[in-house]
């Protein structure tokens, strides 16, 4: 049996067809669309244009998965897209109006939640700090024995950092220096943050995988899923550089994240310092299989 979950962010939309048959979770349909909902929110209300465009790419995903695989069921479920917006019960009665589909708004601690559940599904989880870098927010979870722990929500994320900090493609050492204090202030709000050190740290999301698809192209990592926080410095510093050829290589690496990949990694590498983590294993599921997992098939961890 099939079933389509959607996740509406607040960088990208996506939509993933799982099937399920004798307790196997397959993937039959993956796509995504970089609508960028964030850039239309202003004073923290998002606009009608954002609202009925997130609304034309939900209706072409329900139709996309409807033509090619018939699922039995569509979830639709949005993270600090909806969650951050003043206006956030207009925009889930406008989508919920044109789509047919009801948005399930996640508070921050459910997203971690979430997300820590698909994490396991592909990495080892017994202890470390699990980070979700998102459009306009980062989940932080602490998990011990396979547990979680402590679960904290930032909001800030690439695609918002980027926003509200830089004027051109990439930041300023000005612009960069904003983004970190801004980054670092977060994070000082986190009661359990200040005690917490954590030699490991697992990344879900998007950002987390354009780094990886980073890392393997400057530094030859082949297909590795980890690397260690010298390495994120690294990077850093050659995103710092500015030089034309670095810009070819991360335009034909990752062309839908060229404008939030240096605020991301900044998050990144912010948070590896505050909880003093020595490497990053990179998770090829998260909150969406989570999603699957726990709303829809509605399983115990």
């Amino acid at each position: 049996m099939n079933h389509a979950v959607i996740d509406l962010g607040s960088n990208t939309i996506r939509l993933l067809v799982f099937g399920f048959e004798d307790g196997k979770v397959t993937k039959v349909l993956n796509e995504k669309d970089t609508t960028g909902l964030a850039g239309y929110i202003n004073d923290d209300v998002l606009s009608m244009d954002g609202i009925m465009k997130a609304c034309e790419v939900l209706n072409n995903f329900k139709k996309l998965a409807l033509d090619i695989v018939e699922p039995s069921d569509i979830h639709l479920f949005a993270t600090a897209s909806l969650r951050n917006v003043k206006n956030r019960e207009e925009a889930v009665n406008v989508i919920t109006k044109e789509t047919s589909l009801v948005p399930d708004v996640l508070e921050g601690e459910e997203e971690g939640r979430l997300g820590f559940i698909g994490a396991k599904m592909s990495v080892e989880c017994d202890k470390g700090i699990l980070i979700d870098i998102g459009g306009a927010s980062t989940e932080l979870v602490v998990f011990n024995d396979g547990k979680m722990t402590d679960i904290a929500s930032m909001p800030v994320g690439s695609l918002s950092l980027y926003m509200r900090y830089v004027d051109d493609a990439f930041p300023t050492p000005e612009e960069r220096e904003d983004i970190e204090k801004a980054v670092d202030e977060q994070l000082s709000k986190i009661g359990w943050a200040e005690d917490t050190k954590i030699k490991r740290m697992v990344g879900i999301g998007g950002t987390l995988s354009a780094v990886q698809k980073l890392m393997r192209v400057f530094f030859d990592t082949d297909d590795k899923n980890v690397f260690d926080a010298e390495r994120v410095k690294d990077l850093v510093k050659i995103l710092k550089d500015h030089d034309t050829r670095t810009y070819d290589k991360i335009y034909k690496t990752i062309p839908d994240r060229v404008l939030t990949i240096f605020p991301g990694l900044i998050v990144l590498r912010q948070s590896m310092k505050r909880f003093e983590c020595e490497t990053v294993t990179v998770s090829r599921s998260g909150i969406r299989d989570g999603y699957f997992w726990s709303k829809v098939l509605k399983k115990d961890e």
